[in-house]
């Protein structure tokens, strides 16, 4: 090979090695197209608004339970079985009554001179079934309290109001000696109604008339009651 043809053969390698090279670069050099903005989702707005519309409807319904709330009466202080209601003895509060037997705080007065049938706790709204017309304890009535231990009276407890019978039980025999009797309060460890199954002793207040007065005392004193329920709640209420 000649001179001449050696340098042509350079020159063309010298050509193609910068061709490639060019071409090498190029690739580097190419740029990517900017990521479009992120797509926003539909789904979490509309649940934005639902959520604003849920909370402007409770609102409103709250609004609209708070305007139908009326005066009633409630039980200012506790009001016992028998006891006849005063005007000290009430409170007014503002309740929202739909489906509660109520008395309108207008109806006091209709309410005063009354009798509680049932013992009322304070703050307990007052309802027509409580009250009575006339007073257990009346002219021929008389109050005795009896000791019950355990097993002297129903496993699901008393209550005042309950009508009762008293029987006299000594040695596995039994006697009535009050046929109908009326606890006007019960009274146990914790100040409320017996505990269930009997756990622990209390003291009941039983409405008698005069002439069995004596015998349940009796029978009371020597821890030989016990009392059969034969009505739960009954007394003389809405009477």
């Amino acid at each position: 090979m000649s001179t001449q043809e050696r340098t042509d053969v350079r020159s063309r390698e010298s050509g193609g090695r910068g061709s490639t090279a060019g071409t090498s670069k190029a690739a580097p050099g190419t740029e990517r197209l900017p990521r479009p903005p992120g797509t926003r989702r539909p789904g979490l707005a509309v649940l934005a608004v639902l959520l604003i519309v849920l909370g402007a409807a409770v609102a409103g319904l709250l609004a609209l339970r708070l305007d139908d709330r009326q005066d009633v009466l409630v039980a200012r202080s506790t009001i016992v079985v028998g006891q006849q209601i005063t005007a000290e003895n009430l409170a007014v509060a503002k309740v929202a009554s739909d489906g509660v037997a109520v008395i309108a705080a207008d109806q006091a007065d209709a309410v005063i001179g009354r009798f509680a049938g049932a013992e009322i706790p304070p703050g307990r709204l007052l309802d027509p079934g409580m009250l009575a017309s006339t007073s257990l304890l009346g002219a021929d009535k008389a109050g005795v309290g009896v000791s019950l231990g355990v097993g002297r009276y129903p496993a699901g407890g008393l209550e005042t109001g309950d009508v009762v019978q008293v029987v006299r039980a000594v040695e596995g025999e039994g006697k009535a000696i009050a046929d109908q009797a009326t606890v006007s309060s019960v009274k146990t460890s914790d100040d409320s109604v017996f505990a269930s199954g009997g756990e622990s002793q209390a003291v009941v207040t039983l409405i008698v008339s005069r002439n069995e007065a004596v015998q349940v005392a009796a029978a009371a004193a020597a821890d030989q009651i016990s009392l059969v329920l034969l009505e739960r709640g009954a007394t003389t209420k809405g009477n």
